[in-house]
């Protein structure tokens, strides 16, 4: 097993040996990042425009308002900075306790993130980037400790044997450090070191978080690290479903739970469709007093985003009842941004596959049908930010690349997109208004 932390508080030879592992580690961040620069034919460019118009020349005609900067955004970093603020100053009780309560009392921003989870990811922080700073470039950085962040986090343990909130804290740090080296590729493209510290990582996070059960402590915090750590056992799909059906039951009002059990159950990961779609329906029965249809869509979501193929093995009028019954239960702009930009995207892929094969000719149509109804009844302003994500599959590493470079990409998407529905009256010279209140078309 290779060694990348120690509990003794004095080893001589340590920082050489800790410099030349990392010095073998390759750029396994940096590959997302250059998903933005590649050229995407525009989605609109097969529609007939009159006058020599195009979509882009018609776009101030929409007048739809563009939040880059929503109240759940800005809530999420003032909890993450907190928790941030908190670990640099060292007041580790009030962490801890801000951490149990908003736990236990299943709190999260409005549009269902949780506030455990934020300022988890705000305790850890410091040390985390650091590690990926590292391995962006392949070694650490001139006359720093690779592991010094790491092992001051493990002392923590030392200090508070019984807290559950700090053994998240350390644990998450380890996961995260363990997908830095691991990156965002497929499992058969990982070299031997990266696999080996992945591993090491996880198997360490596993050994803090055994001492916790979650139904004990009643904490989806909990049960959502043992999710986590899935991608680190050998044999995951044995135990993937029922961790996350304990997740869901602890915690029905998140759909990211759902979500993240559809990425899982991709044939890159752990599972193929035939078990996703199973999977689909069987949270769904499980949930429908609170979801409705909904959590099929929940569970698909993510999915297809990373793996459209996914596609053929739909139902697809599940699904759109799905979104439906999502949106009428969630009806905030989160989640409209979300189903709209999702099913966009799906339908772009649906009409470029199967739109001239003859195999599964009813997607496209539907798709677009759902999607225009998303847009006509749902939606009444732009993030940005989801849009620009959706483009990327809400990949895990998509934090390495820059809020500005996704939000531009996200609002430039999303505004054709959002167009499409109204083009014929655009082209005729109408002006789309979209309000709180509902959409409303001006002739010229």
């Amino acid at each position: 097993m290779m060694k990348l932390f120690s509990r003794n508080r004095t080893e001589p030879q340590q920082q050489q040996s800790q410099r030349q592992t990392a010095a073998l580690a390759p750029n396994a961040l940096s590959k997302l990042s250059r998903v933005l620069t590649s050229p995407r034919p525009q989605a609109t460019s097969g529609l007939p425009i009159e006058g020599n118009k195009t979509c882009r020349d018609l776009l101030d005609r929409l007048q739809i308002p563009i939040n880059a900067a929503t109240p759940d955004q800005v809530e999420s970093e003032q909890v993450r900075d907190r928790g941030q603020f908190l670990a640099r100053q060292e007041r580790w009780e009030e962490l801890e306790d801000l951490i149990r309560t908003h736990d236990q009392n299943r709190a999260s921003t409005a549009t269902g993130t949780p506030l455990a989870e934020l300022m988890l990811f705000g305790a850890r922080a410091d040390v985390v980037r650091a590690a990926e700073h590292a391995l962006l470039h392949g070694r650490p950085a001139e006359d720093a400790d690779f592991f010094s962040g790491i092992e001051a986090m493990e002392y923590l343990l030392e200090d508070y044997p019984d807290s559950y909130p700090m053994a998240l804290v350390v644990a998450h740090m380890h996961i995260d450090v363990g997908w830095a080296w691991r990156g965002a590729a497929s499992k058969e493209d990982i070299r031997e070191l990266n696999r080996e510290a992945f591993h090491a990582h996880f198997d360490r996070a596993s050994d803090i978080l055994s001492r916790y059960c979650p139904k004990q402590h009643h904490s989806p915090a909990l049960s959502a690290a043992r999710c986590a750590l899935l991608p680190g056992e050998h044999q995951p799909l044995n135990t993937l479903c029922s961790e996350f059906e304990s997740l869901i039951a602890l915690d029905p009002l998140n759909p990211r739970h759902m979500r993240a059990l559809g990425n899982y159950l991709l044939p890159r990961w752990y599972g193929d469709f035939d078990q996703l779609d199973l999977q689909a329906r069987r949270i769904a029965a499980q949930t429908y007093d609170i979801w409705g249809a909904g959590a099929y869509a929940w569970v698909w979501f993510d999915a297809l985003l990373v793996d459209p193929t996914g596609l053929e093995m739909l139902e697809i009028e599940y699904f759109i009842d799905g979104v439906t019954d999502a949106l009428q239960r969630r009806g905030d702009q989160h989640s409209a941004n979300l189903m709209a930009a999702q099913l966009y995207r799906s339908w772009q892929h649906a009409r470029a596959q199967y739109g001239v094969d003859g195999l599964r000719e009813d997607l496209p149509p539907a798709l677009r049908q759902a999607f225009e109804m998303v847009v006509r009844k749902h939606l009444r302003e732009i993030h940005p930010l989801i849009w620009g994500h959706a483009e990327i599959g809400f990949e895990n590493t998509a934090r390495v690349i820059s809020k500005e470079r996704l939000s531009a990409k996200g609002k430039d998407v999303a505004l054709q997109a959002v167009a499409m529905p109204f083009m014929s009256g655009l082209q005729a010279g109408q002006t789309v208004y979209f309000t709180p209140e509902g959409i409303t078309q001006v002739n010229p």
